[in-house]
């Protein structure tokens, strides 16, 4: 199993009430799920836990079969596990090539292996490669799917995708959720979204409710 979440409960120090109590999630090597549910029921901050950005109180996170923490991190963070957010942060002055193959480098790929690498993936995402424009020139659409290629690009176990047509107008996020979900079918991919269209896309929908307060507390 690519990703396993097994009872996990997470609170944040200012709250009183766990924003995730008892959870379990698991999800294999090309399957899809959407985390759903209205806003503040814990969607991105279940993601913060699979990600190893947030530690949980209780529970154990498995990537790739290895119980892992946030200690983990560094060393899995754009690499087996990869993110995607709201709002793309590019570098702006260069070009899309070379902000898709930033993992790779980073990784220590060649240069030039890193952007053939990263080409490959613009195309898969409906960018040309070879029209190698600066990122500021891009449209909010356009950004999110070069965000998507550099995301895939080190080919990570794990993709987490916080609300990543949010910012989008509607047929925009349509056409990048069509994209990341055809995009990612080799990895386990998990997006958190308010968006019934876009969760329809995935292979499966995990809702999430309301926090209960009467459940044994860990």
């Amino acid at each position: 199993m690519s990703l396993a979440l097994t009872d996990v409960w997470f609170r944040y120090r200012t709250m009183q009430t766990h924003v995730l109590q008892g959870v379990s999630l698991e999800v294999g090597r090309g399957e899809s799920v959407a985390v759903m549910g209205p806003s503040g029921r814990g969607k991105s901050t279940l993601l913060g836990v699979a990600g190893l950005i947030l530690k949980a109180e209780k529970g154990e996170v498995r990537i790739d079969g290895h119980v892992r923490a946030p200690s983990d991190g560094p060393g899995l963070l754009g690499q087996s596990v990869g993110w995607i957010l709201q709002t793309v942060s590019l570098l702006p002055r260069r070009g899309v090539v070379d902000n898709a193959a930033m993992p790779l480098l980073a990784a220590g790929w060649s240069r030039r292996e890193a952007r053939r690498e990263a080409a490959r993936r613009l195309d898969a995402v409906g960018i040309d490669p070879e029209d190698d424009r600066q990122a500021r020139t891009l449209s909010g659409g356009e950004a999110q799917r070069v965000g998507v290629a550099r995301a895939l690009a080190p080919r990570p176990v794990v993709l987490l995708a916080d609300e990543p047509t949010a910012n989008l107008d509607a047929k925009t996020a349509a056409l990048v959720g069509r994209v990341l979900f055809a995009a990612a079918r080799d990895t386990a991919l998990v997006v958190a979204t308010h968006d019934e269209v876009l969760g329809a896309m995935a292979d499966r929908i995990v809702r999430l409710g309301d926090p209960v307060e009467s459940r044994e507390q860990p």
